[in-house]
């Protein structure tokens, strides 16, 4: 994996450069298969599902992040087109920022939503949960190395209730790193955010 693609600091797709490198990179050993997974779901959902980014654990992945549902700045044309820590908004600062404070690789991780297509400023619905669950199962039957999960926020743990669970993961629950959820109480919200990326660490260690 070239190290080009993990930019030292948050926000690092505002330089155009990282993104173009890792649109090269969608195609190679660890990417391809989950490239193919987000098209047949756009192509299924009639709907944009940014693609996973190669600046991760790719199909090797041991640690899943599973979040919501794709940000504005996780979108191609407003943004890179990428679910990424490197995105140009507060959520992937955060993440960015307490997986460093953890410990915890992003090599060896993998960023995704339980609901994966864009839903354009809403939060998920029940309906919109349901729907995405099968696709949530046939990513987790993908990632042969998996050996944790970390849940942030409610929508999340939902998904991953309706999911079934019986994967024999490390599942560790932790707020959604969203500034409307972290700032409602930093105090606590955001100890708890970096504890789940150490106990994750530690889990694969």
């Amino acid at each position: 994996m070239p190290t080009n693609v993990f930019p030292a600091s948050p926000k690092g797709h505002r330089d155009p450069r990282i993104v173009v490198r890792k649109m090269a990179l969608l195609n190679a050993p660890h990417m391809k298969p989950l490239t193919e997974f987000a098209k047949k779901i756009a192509e299924e959902r009639k709907a944009e599902v940014p693609l996973f980014d190669p600046a991760s654990g790719g199909i090797n992945a041991k640690v899943l992040l599973l979040l919501e549902s794709p940000g504005p700045k996780s979108v191609a044309g407003s943004g890179s087109g990428l679910i990424s820590l490197d995105n140009d908004d507060q959520t992937a600062v955060n993440g960015f920022t307490a997986m460093a404070e953890a410990g915890l690789s992003r090599q060896v991780c993998l960023n995704w939503n339980v609901v994966p297509w864009y839903l354009s400023g809403h939060a998920p619905t029940p309906a919109d949960l349901r729907a995405a669950i099968p696709y949530l199962v046939e990513l987790l039957r993908m990632l042969k190395s998996l050996k944790a999960v970390v849940v942030l926020g409610t929508p999340a743990g939902t998904g991953w209730n309706l999911s079934g669970k019986g994967y024999g993961l490390k599942v560790f629950n932790a707020p959604h790193p969203s500034p409307q959820s972290i700032n409602r109480d930093r105090a606590t919200r955001w100890p708890q955010l970096v504890e789940a990326f150490r106990q994750a660490a530690a889990a694969i260690a």
